[in-house]
């Protein structure tokens, strides 16, 4: 059995078959046996993961079939706010989800994002960052640069191949000072490595679900810089009144596609301001480095915005976005001296924008607190292999197999200060759930329009509440999917 230590173990829940819902291909009731088709899902393994100076571990074999919690191979077509890409997840213990190796792959840059141990895709967010044990690589300046990485992957079949040539995952370094009695004060950081060696081909006895499967919402009519594109997906959220959306174009540092994701704010049908974040360079003649940047429009102006009651237009005329560089020479007086390319990205046309119509009302998570609207719509959706969805946001989850609800997930994240600095770190969490150990019930799916209609539906709290903390919270209202 495979052992890898408990650095690399990250919480993640396990998908689990509960009689949540049931009946016919629009709506789901409860108490209806789920019969399962037979399916099964494999990879095969040459690979070895050594973490630092630890000794070498072999990964054998795996399989699973429709019987099992946890798939050996899983295909997940993830789309989040406006932008794709596919999950290739490898799981390397039958016993525990979160030993499994998940490629995060850009099926048109045919680029892999990342790598990480135990996460579906790597979270950078504040919350998810400071925790020692994810490895990954990435990007990101914060962990190992991907290399080392062939990966070849079959759209129809799902079946991949990836090799792995001295690949390096590692987790945000730690630090802490020396005890005080050290003269020197010096500062202890750590860091830890894991080394990938060989080979994983996954295979699936069923074709995956595509993009296709997830439901398609938005119209686009757009050309960057004078070249048609097609949008990954747009979305639009009402808690942060954004519009969201990505592609691939050429930004003008090199002839090659770059990913591109727009964030526009509104406000009372006006554009307040428009971002695109996208690669640029930096540095000096001959040594211009990558880094992602984020990059406000020029002229506000050029963005227009209608709205009805289901759609918003925006409707781009000569926007431009780019990095304008205004740094000043290093050498001033040097011939040879020059700067890198710039970025520019030029949008004219349109996109428009599904309206979603999530409205909830949420009973009170403290005692003292009163009941309080929820009103951001689910802004991910994944498709797992032939029979798994997945949609939410970063505080409501709902799990479906088979069209079927299984579990339902929320969690409130509240920031406070540390008493002893003052300084804003401080979070607690408060997790409610159904589907795990009682069953989903008082609640409606729409399969059609992703849509679910909640009627006192109760959820538990997965931990042991202290006395100021409701036990359970109760949902009522509407909650639905964004749309691509």
């Amino acid at each position: 059995m495979l052992k890898i230590k408990p650095c690399i173990t990250i919480l993640t829940t396990a998908l689990m078959i509960s009689a949540c819902g049931g009946g016919d291909d629009h709506k789901t009731t409860e108490d209806t046996t789920i019969v399962l088709a037979p399916f099964s899902t494999e990879f095969q393994s040459t690979l070895s993961l050594q973490k630092d100076a630890d000794p070498i571990i072999q990964i054998s074999n795996r399989s699973s079939n429709q019987n099992d919690e946890v798939n050996a191979y899983s295909v997940t077509h993830h789309f989040d706010k406006g932008s794709t890409s596919i999950i290739l997840s490898y799981n390397l213990d039958k016993n525990d989800i979160n030993k499994t190796l998940h490629v995060n792959y850009d099926p048109i840059l045919k680029k892999v994002l990342d790598i990480s141990i135990g996460e579906s895709y790597l979270k950078t967010d504040v919350f998810s960052l400071p925790k020692s044990n994810i490895l990954s690589c990435s990007s990101s300046l914060l962990f190992q640069p991907c290399k080392g990485i062939e990966l070849t992957f079959d759209e129809k079949t799902g079946f991949s191949k990836i090799n792995f040539d001295d690949t390096k995952l590692s987790n945000i370094p730690s630090v802490s000072l020396t005890p005080t009695d050290n003269l020197n004060n010096q500062v202890s950081i750590e860091k830890s490595y894991i080394t990938l060696n060989g080979q994983l081909s996954g295979s699936l006895s069923n074709p995956p679900q595509t993009f296709n499967s997830i439901r398609k919402t938005s119209q686009s009519n757009l050309l960057s810089n004078q070249q048609p594109v097609s949008l990954m997906g747009v979305v639009y959220d009402p808690k942060t009144k954004t519009i969201l959306f990505g592609t691939h174009a050429i930004n003008g540092i090199n002839s090659s596609l770059k990913l591109a994701q727009f964030s526009t704010g509104i406000e009372n049908s006006i554009v307040q301001y428009s971002l695109l974040s996208t690669e640029t360079l930096f540095g000096f003649p001959r040594f211009c480095n990558t880094i992602t940047s984020t990059l406000p429009i020029e002229d506000i102006s050029t963005i227009q915005l209608s709205k009805n009651t289901d759609n918003i237009t925006l409707t781009f005329d000569q926007a431009i976005y780019n990095n304008k560089n205004d740094a000043t020479p290093v050498l001033p007086s040097s011939p040879f001296q020059q700067e890198c390319p710039t970025t520019h990205i030029q949008l004219d046309g349109s996109v428009t924008v599904n309206i979603p119509t999530t409205q909830l009302q949420i009973t009170p998570i403290l005692k003292n607190e009163n009941s309080f609207s929820f009103v951001q719509p689910a802004l991910y959706f994944d498709v797992t292999n032939h029979d798994r969805q997945q949609f939410g946001n970063n505080a409501l989850q709902v799990k479906i197999r088979n069209n079927r609800i299984e579990k339902i997930d929320f969690r409130d994240t509240r920031i406070g200060k540390n008493p002893t600095t003052g300084l804003l770190l401080d979070h607690s969490e408060y997790e409610y759930s159904c589907g795990y150990t009682q069953a989903c019930i008082g609640l409606s799916y729409d399969v059609d329009k992703n849509k679910i209609i909640f009627k006192n539906t109760t959820l538990t709290s997965k931990n042991n509440p202290t006395n100021e903390v409701n036990n359970s919270i109760t949902l009522n209202g509407i909650f639905d999917f964004a749309g691509r």
